[in-house]
């Protein structure tokens, strides 16, 4: 913003500061300078401030006069001059009984009408016109000069309309009214949305004609000209929350509307409607005979307050170039300076919040960051501390580094997003938004990695690269439930690896051979890799145990496999979900690749981390090694596929267990497709004793009573 250094200096008693240090001095407060404009026409300079977005307190005359004022320790008044008075002639008052829609209450804070008929319009004064071209703000009748003059003092949009452009027959004030209006029902619409809804808005208007948007814009049609004689002196704040929702609805912004949104000074709006009033009446040379007036404020919230520690602003801060750090005499005279109010007690200080800082000050660090910058930022010092120890590595960190080495060695690469997914992802819904998003296409925090792969690889397949076998490691984000209040919600922060693996030439028998692709057995093969070399203990679980627990993260990746080809990965002592490892989908793997089978795998490091086991200590058991042969049976069984091979292997093995030395699983199959009910695993069974050769009267009793277990298992199991 472009402020008049002259307009400053009328405000704040500033006799032996120059520019040149001011300039210095609000930069080092926070506030970059842009540029410096000589205005030798009306001996004035002309300063271009950068206000950043959290400071809408000083984006007026107003607001850097205050910062000056607490920098330079002056204490001179800046409030309104209240020495010129509305003249008035036997001046009949009239009360206007404006007519509000049920939403004005929780949408606006401030409002105020005044209606003044029969006004001696004059040209501007000089001083008047000199100001704003020290400001750089183009000139133009009395009335937009005033309201302007208003804008750039006190940071308030106080509007002056024409009654007679208004209602050019008779102006009727009990036709003015606020209410919710659907801007698409107008004929004479003022915005234009893009949306399809319908979008009702807060709205001043007369009759059937819309003056103004509240908070977004108003009827350029209404406002005065040099011939005005009656004028509507209107003033409003709008709560942020309300422009903030409308502008996102509307798709639609404004200058006003961002004003409004970073928040407006309620106490500012009084005094400056007051000002605009008596500037009217003073620039007109107006006697008036009658004027109506409407004012309706909320109820001011109660001032914030804020108890800090001395001791954390003395640490926080650290020390001043004379190595001491700052006393509790020096912070509570830099929050008085500030207006804050400080309240004493031992250690501990109470400040108030003023009202126009609120938007602001919020929290403890904001209180410390203000002292320090009043004090100077400069004379911190700044350098960090010598440390001679180590630093120390984490173990979730090492094992991060090992995983990330262990799948680099498998031939897998590794690839980095951002946290934040795009708004168009189709499982949003599990997602937690950001309320203020730099970018509405990242307005999302990830629950998992394996979106952002997929959309890799998808973008790779366009530009006609080929199939990259790659992973990620990074953070995701999470709703979770309390346990104790359903109703409580809380978010949390969790590291995850997923990756995607599978070519059409994955493995080959001879060289003169085509290439194979990558196979469940092979792919299930690789992640086991990554499992022993690190020593976790993983169970593979089919999805339909009743013990597992499946979160909504993970059905957003079970959603990718294919329907019968995915694993629950556990911890095998406490069952507790690990991750999901599966085949790929056919819908998801065309867009990828369309030439082979791929696979998918997500896992949550901190879990996995509980799964590993390393043994520091020699803790085998020697067993005796049988030196007598063994014999071999293969036995085709025909189960429901809902039965695991696993626990009936366990069966075999417990009806014998001194002469069955190990079974293991050859093979799965089904008859025809996978879609049946039942398929036939394959067992190859070890028979061998410790004592003897077994002969054949040992291996027919060996394989009778395999035989009845194997019945059993037909007849009841299967």
């Amino acid at each position: 913003m472009k402020f008049s250094w002259q307009w400053i200096k009328e405000l704040i008693n500033l006799p032996d500061i120059t520019l040149e240090e001011s300039i210095k001095k609000l930069t080092l407060a926070g506030f970059e300078i842009e540029t410096i404009n000589n205005k030798k026409d009306i001996n004035d300079t002309t300063v271009e401030l950068n206000i950043t977005a959290n400071r809408s307190d000083a984006a007026s005359i107003i607001g850097i006069t205050r910062e000056l004022q607490t920098i330079f320790k002056t204490s001179k008044n800046t409030s309104v001059n209240t020495n010129t008075k509305i003249q008035t002639k036997d001046t009949k008052f009239h009360t206007i009984n404006l007519d509000k829609s049920q939403f004005t209450n929780k949408n606006l804070s401030d409002i105020k009408i005044t209606i003044i008929k029969n006004i001696n319009l004059q040209n501007s004064p000089e001083w008047l016109i000199n100001k704003l071209k020290g400001c750089e703000i183009t000139q133009k009748d009395t009335l937009s000069n005033i309201s302007k003059y208003i804008n750039i003092k006190w940071g308030q949009d106080i509007e002056i309309f024409d009654l007679d452009q208004i209602d050019k027959k008779k102006f009727q004030e009990a036709a003015i009214s606020i209410r919710h209006v659907n801007i698409k029902e107008d004929t004479k619409p003022i915005i234009i949305s893009d949306e399809n809804t319908n979008n009702f808005i807060e709205s001043l208007t007369y009759k059937n004609s819309i003056i103004s948007l509240l908070g977004i814009k108003s009827n350029s049609e209404f406002y005065c000209n040099g011939n005005t004689s009656s004028i509507i002196i209107f003033g409003h704040i709008c709560k942020p929350q309300y422009i903030k929702n409308t502008t996102q609805i509307l798709k639609y912004k404004t200058e006003k509307s961002q004003k409004h949104i970073k928040g407006l000074s309620r106490n500012d709006f009084i005094k400056a409607y007051d000002e605009t009033l008596n500037l009217i009446s003073e620039l007109t040379n107006t006697c008036i005979d009658n004027y109506s007036k409407y004012i309706w404020h909320q109820q001011n919230t109660q001032l914030t307050n804020i108890l800090i520690n001395t001791k954390k602003i003395q640490y926080i801060l650290g020390t001043i170039n004379q190595e001491r750090n700052l006393n509790t005499e020096e912070i509570i005279d830099i929050l008085r300076k500030l207006n804050f109010e400080p309240k004493q007690c031992q250690n501990l200080v109470k400040v108030n919040i003023p009202e126009y800082r609120k938007y602001d000050i919020k929290r403890e660090i904001d209180i410390i960051e203000e002292i320090g910058r009043i004090y100077g930022f400069n004379h911190f010092i700044d350098k960090l501390p010598q440390k001679h120890k180590q630093g120390n590595i984490s173990k979730v960190n090492i094992l991060i580094r090992k995983i990330r080495h262990i799948l680099q060695q498998l031939g897998l690469h590794e690839i980095t997003h951002y946290s934040l997914n795009n708004i168009n992802n189709e499982h949003n819904k599990f997602y937690i938004s950001i309320h203020n998003p730099l970018q509405e296409d990242q307005k999302y925090l990830r629950n998992y990695l394996l979106y952002n792969l997929l959309n890799t690889l998808k973008y790779n397949k366009k530009q006609k690269n080929i199939f990259m076998e790659c992973f990620e490691i990074g953070k995701t984000f999470q709703q979770q439930k309390s346990k104790n209040n359903k109703k409580q919600i809380y978010y949390e922060e969790k590291i995850h690896i997923a990756g995607i693996i599978g070519k059409n030439n994955f493995s080959r028998r001879l060289w003169s051979e085509q290439g194979k692709t990558l196979s469940w057995f092979q792919a299930k093969g690789l992640i086991e890799t990554l499992f022993e070399q690190i020593h976790a203990e993983v169970e593979w679980i089919n999805y339909k145990s009743n013990s597992v627990i499946i979160l909504k993260s993970h059905e957003n990746i079970i959603n990718m496999c294919h329907p019968y080809k995915f694993a629950i990965l556990t911890n095998t002592i406490h069952k507790t979900t690990i991750g999901i490892f599966g085949e790929l989908n056919n819908k998801y793997s065309k867009e990828i690749n369309q030439n082979c089978k791929n696979y998918i795998f997500e896992l949550d490091i901190i879990e996995l981390m509980k799964t590993i086991h390393i043994k520091k200590h020699l803790s085998y058991i020697f067993t005796k090694y049988s030196l007598y042969p063994s014999v071999t049976r293969n036995i085709c069984l025909k189960l429901n596929k809902n039965i695991t091979a696993e626990s009936i292997k366990e069966i075999l093995i417990s009806h014998n267990k001194l002469l069955i030395e190990s079974i293991h699983i050859i093979d799965e199959y089904y008859a025809n497709n996978y879609k049946q009910e039942s398929r036939n695993i394959n067992y190859k069974i070890i028979y061998r004793s410790l004592n003897k050769t077994l002969n054949d009267n040992d291996i027919n009793e060996i394989d009778s009573k395999l035989n009845q277990v194997i019945k059993y298992i037909n007849t009841t199991i299967s």
